[in-house]
C-alpha cells in the first residue's frame, strides 16, 4: 500500500478540489489505485493559488473527509499537511501554528519558485532544520534552474533536504521535458519521493501512483520503488529515520541533451 504525501483534496482551500463530492471521488481514485494514506496540502497563503487558508479550518476538513470516506467504505485516510510557498520568517509561522506540517511529524513541504533557486535557500533550510524540522522539496523537476544543471540540488540533498517529484511528470503526463528530469534525478539518487500532486479528476492532475511506481521499479527496481512511495513516506510522517542512497552528480554530457 502507498502514502501520498502531496495532494490538494480538500474542497475550496486552492486550486484543487471545489466540493466535497469531489473531494471523494479524489479518495476514491487514490484507494482504487493502492493509496492508502493521503496528505492535504493546501497552499499556503503565500501562493497565488491560495484562496483560504486557516490552520483549523484545514484540521476541521479533514476530519470531516475521513468520516466522509469512511461512510462511504472508501479505505483512505487524509493527515492534515501544508504545500508551503517560499517566502520570510517559515521558521516564526511553524511554531507560531500559522502553518502546517506533516501531520503529528516535523517534517513541512516547501514550494520553491519555478525558474530559479532563491539565493538564500541555503540559509532557510538550515534556519528549519535548526529550529527541528524536516524539509521536503516539491517537485525540483519544475525548476528551470534545475532543469539546466540537476547538479544545483546537491548541496541542498547533501544538508537533508529531500526532492519529491510528481508522479505524472515521471510518467510523461507534463511533458517530455519534465520526464527527463524526473528520470535524470531518480536514476542519480537526487529523488526520494514520489507524490502526486492531485488537484482533481481528470483530465486534472489524478491521485495515481502505481503508473509512476512501476516506472520507477524499470529504472531502479522494485524495492527502490516501493522506498519512494511506502518506507520514505511512512518514515517521515512517524519522525523516524531514514536511509537514503548518497546522490550522484549528472554527468554534463547527460543533460546537455534535453535541457
Amino acid at each position: 500500500m502507498m502514502i501520498d504525501l502531496h495532494s490538494h483534496i480538500l474542497p475550496g482551500l486552492d486550486d484543487g478540489a471545489t466540493t466535497l463530492e469531489e473531494a471523494l471521488a479524489i479518495g476514491r481514485m487514490a484507494a482504487a489505485d493502492g493509496i492508502h494514506t493521503i496528505a492535504a496540502t493546501p497552499h499556503s497563503p503565500a501562493s497565488i493559488a491560495s484562496r483560504r487558508y486557516d490552520p483549523t479550518l484545514i484540521r476541521e476538513q479533514v476530519a470531516a473527509l475521513n468520516a466522509a470516506l469512511a461512510a462511504e467504505a472508501i479505505d483512505l485516510t487524509v493527515v492534515a499537511g501544508t504545500e508551503i510557498c517560499y517566502d520570510g520568517d517559515l521558521v516564526g509561522q511553524l511554531r507560531r501554528g500559522a502553518l502546517l506540517p506533516y501531520g503529528a511529524s516535523r517534517t513541512v513541504l516547501l514550494e520553491l519558485p519555478h525558474d530559479t533557486l532563491p539565493p538564500a535557500i541555503d540559509q532557510a533550510l538550515f534556519a528549519l532544520q535548526v529550529a527541528g524540522y524536516r524539509v521536503v522539496l516539491a517537485h525540483p523537476e519544475r525548476i528551470g534552474a534545475v532543469q539546466r544543471d540537476p547538479n544545483m540540488l546537491l548541496p541542498l540533498i547533501e544538508r537533508g533536504a529531500l526532492m519529491q517529484l510528481t508522479a505524472e511528470a515521471l510518467t510523461g503526463g507534463q511533458g517530455q521535458r519534465l520526464r527527463a528530469a524526473a528520470e535524470t534525478l531518480l536514476s542519480h539518487g537526487m529523488a526520494h519521493l514520489l507524490a502526486s500532486d492531485a488537484h482533481g479528476m481528470p483530465p486534472r492532475r489524478p491521485a495515481i501512483l502505481s503508473a509512476a511506481r512501476s516506472r520507477a521499479t524499470a529504472l531502479l527496481g522494485p524495492d527502490a520503488a516501493t522506498t519512494l512511495v511506502t518506507t520514505t513516506p511512512a518514515a517521515i510522517l512517524q519522525d523516524a529515520p531514514l536511509r537514503l542512497d548518497s546522490p550522484r552528480p549528472v554527468a554534463r554530457a547527460r543533460w546537455r541533451l534535453w535541457r
